[in-house]
Formats: C-alpha cells, sequence, structure tokens
C-alpha cells in the first residue's frame, strides 16, 4: 500500500492551518486559470461550461494563440494578476513545474488531473513531494493529483475530466476518492425528479487537502444542504470527524459509501490513489457513532440524500410513524414490506380506522391505504386526513405517476398533496412505484421546499429514514469520552506467537488489565525455576501460560485437585519443552459460569483503537456477530453497544433468566476503551476470550495482547 511519508503526513498537518482560505479560493473562485487546455483536447468540451460562469477565465498554452476563441497566455506569470484557481491539463512533471510557478505567485491552488503521483511508487513519491512543498511554500491548496477536479453545478464551473453530464442544480454535494464515481453519481441524480446536485469533487491522492478539508469547508458552505462521501481510506481521521461534527451541527446529514470493503478492493484502491483503503467493519462502526450514515451503492447514496436535499429542514422530524397511500393494493403491500425492512413504522392508525371502514368500500386497512377504484372520488378528504392525522410524522403517496401519466387528473392529485403539505407543515413525499416521479409534479409542486418527490418506494423509504435518524442523532448530546494520556508498555521482553508478532507475557498482560478496573481472575505462576503453591482454593484450571494458542497444544487441564497438581504442573513443563515454547504455568481457580464474552481491541484500524463486544466462547464464531466502538468510550457509548445484542436476547436474559450483569458490563467496556487509548501506540489486538459471566459478576480469566513492531504505524 502506497502512503505519503511521514514527512509529508507533517506537513500536511502543518498546512491544515492555512487550507481555508485556500480552498475557499478554489473552490468559489472569481479567477480561473486554465494550462495546457487546446480546443482539440478530449477534456475541452467538459471544462467549455466554466465559460459561462461568473468567475473571469484566463487560458494558459505555450503555442496556441486562442482556446475557445480566447486569446491566450504564455505563462501563469505572464496573467498579472491573483489567481484563485489553476486548472493544470498537462502531464505530473510539468504540473509540478506549474506548481512551482504558482508558488512565487498570488494563487490560491491548483486542481491537478495528472496522474503519475504517489500511487504509482518511488518516482511518483518523489514528484508529490516536490508538489507538496510548491503547495506549502505558496500557502495553496490542491485538489488531486490523480483527480478528474470538480464540478460547481449552481455556479457553472467545471474544472473537470468528467464528462458534462448537465445533472441538476440543488443542495447535495458530494466529495468523492474516486473520480469516476462523481459522473455516477451525475447520471443517478439526473435520473429522479426532484434531485440537485451543488458541488462534485474528486479529491484523487489528496497530496495536501484531503476529505477531512473538504466536509469542513462544506460545514460552512451556504449552496450545501447534505453530504455524500465515496470514501476509500481517510488520513486524518481526528480532524475529519471533527469536520463531520461541524458538518450535522450545521443541520447537513452526512451519508458515505465506503469502498475497498474486501481485501482485494482494498488493494485495488491503494494502488488508484495512494489512499489508505482498510478494515471497513471499524469505517462503519465509527461513521454510525458520529452520525454519519452509510450507503452500499450509488444509488442508495442518491436515494439517502434526495428527501433532505428537497425538503424545507423546518419540517424536518423524527419520522417514527409514517403513512403511506397508495394507488393500488400492489403498492400497499409492497409499501409495509419495505417500510419494515427499511426500519420503518407504519402505524395502524386507529384513529382513521372508522372513518375508512365506512367511507371506502371494501378496505379495513387503514396504513398503508390501498385507494384501488375509489381514491379520485375521495382524494382530497384522504390528502387531508393522513397528512393532517396526528398519529403520522411523515406521509408518502405511491402511484404510478410516471412521465406518460401526465394528465389534468394527476395534476390535480399532486397539487392536493401540495396544498396539505404547506398547511399541516410536515414531510411528505410522493413516489413512483417505479422509477422517476414525472417532471410535471416538479411544476405542480413548485420549489420551496413542501414536497418531495421520491425515486421508486424503497428509494423514498430510504430518503425518510435518514432524515429521521439525523434528526434523532443530531437531538442526542453525545459530549465525547475524556482524553486518556498514553502510557509506555510493559519493561518486559515480548514472546514470538510463532507467526512473527508478538506477544505480552501472561502476568503483563493481566496486570495490565488491572490496572484499568477488568477484573481478572486470582493466578499464581510457576517458572522452571520452582514452585509456588497458589493461595487460592481448588479444584484448579492448569495451563501453559506464555503461548498463544493453548488448545492446539493440549495446553489445558481442567478441574485438576490439590492431589495433582503438582503432577499437572510437570507434565505441562514437559509439554513446553517438547513444543519448544516458554515452560511458564498459569494456575487458576476453575470459575463457574453462566455466560461467556468476547471483549477486544483491534489496534489496526485506520481510524485509531476500537473496543469490539461479542458473546464468547465458540458462539462467537457461530454467530459471526460482534459490536465495537471507537476508543475511548463514555458511558452511553457503552450502553448503546450492549444493546445491539438485545435481538440475541442471551446477554438480556430470556425464558426468565437474569441479564448478565449490565451494569458492570457497560463500567467494564469503558475501562477496556481507555486501556485501548492509552495504549495505541503499542497494542496490535488485545482479546478477553473468555470474560466470564459469573453470579457475582464478570471475570477475565485470560488475554492475548499483541504488540505493534516499533516500525509499524499505529494507523
Amino acid at each position: 500500500m502506497t502512503l505519503i511519508s511521514d514527512d509529508e503526513s507533517s506537513r500536511t498537518e502543518h498546512f491544515d492551518a492555512r487550507t481555508t482560505s485556500s480552498l475557499e479560493r478554489v473552490l468559489n473562485p472569481s479567477t480561473v486559470a486554465i494550462v495546457g487546455l487546446s480546443d482539440k483536447s478530449p477534456v475541452a468540451p467538459f471544462i467549455r461550461p466554466t465559460l459561462d460562469s461568473a468567475a473571469r477565465v484566463f487560458f494558459v498554452h505555450p503555442t496556441a494563440p486562442t482556446v475557445f476563441g480566447v486569446p491566450t497566455h504564455r505563462s501563469v506569470s505572464d496573467i498579472g494578476e491573483p489567481v484563485d484557481a489553476v486548472l493544470s491539463v498537462m502531464s505530473a512533471e510539468r504540473t509540478v513545474a506549474l506548481a512551482e510557478e504558482c508558488a512565487e505567485l498570488d494563487c490560491g491552488g491548483l486542481v491537478i488531473y495528472a496522474a503519475g503521483f504517489a500511487e504509482v511508487g518511488q518516482e511518483g513519491e518523489s514528484l508529490q513531494r516536490r508538489l507538496v512543498a510548491a503547495a506549502e511554500r505558496g500557502g495553496m491548496a490542491l485538489v488531486g493529483p490523480n483527480s478528474l477536479g470538480y464540478i460547481s453545478v449552481p455556479r457553472s464551473l467545471n474544472l473537470t475530466a468528467s464528462a458534462d453530464y448537465h445533472p441538476p442544480a440543488g443542495g447535495i454535494s458530494i466529495v468523492s476518492h474516486s473520480g469516476a464515481m462523481i459522473g455516477g453519481v451525475a447520471v443517478t441524480a439526473g435520473r429522479r425528479t426532484g434531485i440537485g446536485i451543488s458541488r462534485l469533487i474528486s479529491a484523487g491522492n489528496e497530496a495536501t487537502t484531503d476529505i477531512a478539508d473538504y466536509v469542513d469547508f462544506l460545514a460552512s458552505d451556504p449552496e450545501t444542504a447534505a453530504v455524500g462521501l465515496i470514501v476509500e481510506g481517510i488520513r486524518r481521521p481526528e480532524a475529519f470527524f471533527r469536520a463531520a461534527r461541524r458538518c450535522i451541527a450545521a443541520g447537513k446529514p452526512i451519508v458515505a459509501l465506503k469502498l475497498a470493503r474486501s481485501s482485494r478492493t482494498q488493494q485495488m484502491a491503494a494502488s488508484h490513489t495512494g489512499a489508505l483503503a482498510g478494515n471497513a467493519w471499524a469505517y462503519d462502526v465509527a461513521f454510525r457513532r458520529a452520525g454519519i450514515q452509510l450507503a452500499h451503492d450509488l444509488e442508495e447514496l442518491v436515494d439517502r440524500l434526495s428527501i433532505v436535499g428537497q425538503l424545507d429542514p423546518g419540517k424536518w422530524n423524527t419520522v417514527e410513524r409514517v403513512g403511506v397511500v397508495a394507488g393500488t393494493g400492489g403498492f400497499a403491500s409492497l409499501a409495509y414490506d419495505l417500510a419494515e425492512a427499511e426500519g420503518l413504522s407504519l402505524p395502524p392508525l386507529d384513529g382513521l380506522a372508522e372513518w375508512v371502514r365506512t367511507t371506502i368500500p371494501g378496505i379495513t386497512v387503514p396504513n398503508p391505504l390501498d385507494t384501488t377504484g375509489f381514491g379520485a372520488t375521495f382524494w382530497t378528504d384522504i390528502v387531508e386526513r393522513y397528512v393532517g392525522s396526528p398519529e403520522l410524522d411523515a406521509v408518502v403517496f405511491v402511484n404510478m405517476w410516471g412521465e406518460t401519466d401526465d394528465s389534468p387528473v394527476y395534476r390535480r392529485l399532486i397539487d392536493d398533496v401540495a396544498q396539505a403539505a404547506r398547511r399541516f407543515g410536515k414531510p411528505v413525499a410522493i413516489a413512483a412505484g417505479a422509477g422517476p416521479v414525472g417532471s410535471f409534479a416538479r411544476e405542480v409542486i413548485g420549489d420551496d421546499g413542501s414536497v418531495a418527490l421520491g425515486y421508486g418506494l424503497r428509494g423514498t423509504l430510504r430518503g425518510l429514514r435518514t432524515m429521521g435518524t439525523f434528526v434523532r442523532d443530531r437531538a442526542t448530546r453525545r459530549p465525547p469520552a475524556e482524553p486518556v494520556a498514553p502510557i509506555a508498555p510493559p519493561p518486559v521482553p515480548t514472546i514470538d506467537t510463532g507467526d512473527g508478532r508478538q506477544f505480552l507475557p501472561f502476568s503483563q498482560a493481566m496486570e495490565l488489565l488491572d490496572r484499568f478496573g477488568i477484573p481478572t481472575a486470582p493466578y499464581c505462576t510457576v517458572d522452571s525455576d520452582g514452585h509456588a503453591a497458589p493461595d487460592f482454593a481448588g479444584p484448579y484450571a492448569v495451563k501453559l501460560a506464555d503461548v498463544p494458542h493453548r488448545t492446539e497444544l493440549g495446553a489445558v487441564a481442567l478441574n485438576i485437585d490439590t492431589a495433582d497438581l503438582a503432577d499437572t504442573v510437570n507434565r505441562m513443563r514437559a509439554l513446553a519443552r517438547r513444543h519448544h515454547v516458554p515452560d511458564v504455568v498459569a494456575i487458576q481457580p476453575m470459575t463457574a459460569a453462566r455466560g461467556e464474552l468476547l471483549v477486544g481491541i483491534e489496534g489496526r484500524s485506520e481510524l485509531g483503537p476500537m473496543v469490539v463486544l461479542g458473546i464468547g466462547g465458540i458462539l462467537v464464531e457461530v454467530l459471526e456477530r460482534v459490536g465495537g466502538r471507537p476508543a475511548p468510550l463514555t458511558r452511553t457509548d457503552a450502553e448503546e453497544l450492549i444493546e445491539e445484542f438485545r435481538d440475541l436476547k442471551l446477554m438480556h436474559g430470556y425464558r426468565g433468566s437474569a441479564p448478565w450483569n449490565l451494569e458492570r458490563l457497560a463500567e467494564l467496556l469503558v475501562g477496556f476503551g481507555n486501556l485501548a487509548a492509552a495504549c495505541h501506540e503499542w497494542i496490535e489486538s488485545l482479546d478477553i476470550n473468555p470474560l466470564l459471566v459469573t453470579d457475582d459478576g464478570l471475570v477475565a480469566v485470560d488475554a492475548l495482547c499483541i504488540v505493534r513492531a516499533e516500525e509499524e504505524d499505529p494507523r
């Protein structure tokens, strides 16, 4: 995986304090210089709309006298005035020379298409170092390199090598590590009625300006109402999540599509942009914790942003209860199934049941309401009662409102919905059963944010779910966990696992747990220098202490009584000599348990240390279910993590059994999170498996703590 060097990383952190004004100049330029473009360039048609923007555009070319009929300059220096955004349509080597020229001028920054930088290896890394040095020297922001540039739809700024897809203007802004994906978003949005795009930004290699900077910019951007992210990896997690919090605090939902979810696609992403592209599970956990919602393809990304991009934020609510009025029984039935799949509740509407039964012949189910054959007759009354119902937070009206269905009748039906939405002030959406709503609907409802137009029934429900989740998350006060001071690793030799990794000796791992308030079972160790009798009663568990995988060696003996203890210890030592592993033996009392938990630390995450929780023992493999949170954890984080397992019933009690000491488990998870944060610089992973659930509480009987090699970066 190709990463920026430590020197580049530190320069980028230092440069971060100066990027805000430079990035503002690049993305909202008054003056633009386009360097290396000719009329014959394959990207010329894509850039041409920029001449229709409010920015003054200069062309720089060494030989062409004009571009698009505009006289050219021989260099950026010849322009003779400040330039906010410089677009390079040249090779990597020439772009670096251009950046070095711009560093001596008053330039906001560069937009760079060229590949051939850090993503291709040592020679490219050298060019990228020169590029970064020039940017830092000139206080410039860089979009790219290895980028398709950006498009600002409302401003008609097309500093892009991506085709001019003509997406409709609106409030959704997208930042993507993958350049081609911005075209995919534009095409997807263009197929939907009512969805509008503000900005499409291709981040590329992020030589200086990264996704954290773009999100921070969008948090203050008056033209952005919601943000979509297409992420390969995040280089500066702390800055990114700080920017995300600013965005969400400003009332702008964020939805992210995480690419590189498998090992193969991680390798592809690394070779593509030189970006980090690791553990997708950690991204899912950290994004949810930050209030960033998830999508799994481009269509879902756009769908989740569509409703918030159209409706007036003053109408948003938690969408706890949704009503659906359908033009046919099939759509009504489908609506219920899809709402359940998307986590939305369709209440029975007891308050409307009698009216529905006596007004609409043959219909007894108020929600979803099937208006087949009677909708037009009772439509105005239906709309008033459903949109005005205090039992509903949002209402969806679904029918086949396609382009071919533009009729005076359908226009009247849609107008009734729009008028009711304005009067009652709650989220209302009109959805086609499949595909887009006809563009005539936008003419009827107008652009005042009263009604949203959805894409298919599922897409519409997804958009409402995104709105409700955002409103709930934003209203939930989430103070960050208190910072934890780092601690150094114990000054003891580590032990080889047999596969090249190193781990702490058993005693030091248990002492580390004790230090952070994690209860451990009593133990004593016996080494080759002598025998120490345990000061606790048997029966005993006897095991080789400093072996990572004891079961495979048969290095655990259970229910050993006092008379057999010495022989069992000697047998364990002999086993250690036979397998050439340390012969330290640990003795512990047998502990009766009601259940087992797995608690762990994942220290290799790009986003920092993660605490992992699951049902322990063999069930962790059977269920294939773990949850997690970024470390350190607050008490709220711990309680929410535990709550994720309620559906399994084991932790929370079933058939009259008591819960598994969940109050104590929450305390333990907070302590474990503090351990993870304090030891992040040197712990690669730490597993407590099992953490025993007893009648008296929780107790760790073992811990395997893998120590990071000194040369490894913690991310």
